[in-house]
């Protein structure tokens, strides 16, 4: 249970931090990103934020990841804060839809580490186990 909750706070912290660098703001991150695409101009079902909110809410989690990371190779200007809000999402469910979704928390910070390290963000030790 220490673990889990460990975890939880490296990802939050971390999402955070990295979100508030990007775009100086915090309060954006743990917006619905469902109600921000419909408020968006035409062509808002596909921005990456609203596709990987509607793979989330389909706890299809796997696939996301992937979508999310051919974004990224794909040089996606939005994959950076869409990734950022997918790993905060994800780390907002509950351990039973990850087990259910075979997408354990600790591949939730491991990808989020990884995503941040693809954009020159080092975290040094945040988010290492002790």
């Amino acid at each position: 249970m220490y673990h889990q909750d460990w975890l939880m706070r490296q990802i939050e912290t971390i999402t955070r931090y990295v979100f508030s660098i990007v775009l100086g703001k915090q309060d954006e991150l743990t917006s619905d990103i469902r109600i921000e695409a419909q408020q968006q101009t035409s062509g808002a079902a596909n921005t990456l934020s609203f596709r990987l909110g509607r793979l989330v809410d389909a706890e299809r989690l796997c696939e996301a990841e992937d979508l999310l990371y051919s974004a990224v190779e794909d040089g996606d200007p939005e994959a950076l804060t869409a990734g950022l809000r997918f790993y905060n999402d994800l780390n907002l469910l509950s351990d039973e839809t990850l087990l259910r979704c075979n997408f354990p928390r600790d591949e939730i910070l491991s990808g989020l580490r990884e995503l941040c390290e693809t954009y020159g963000y080092d975290l040094g030790v945040i988010g290492e186990a002790d």
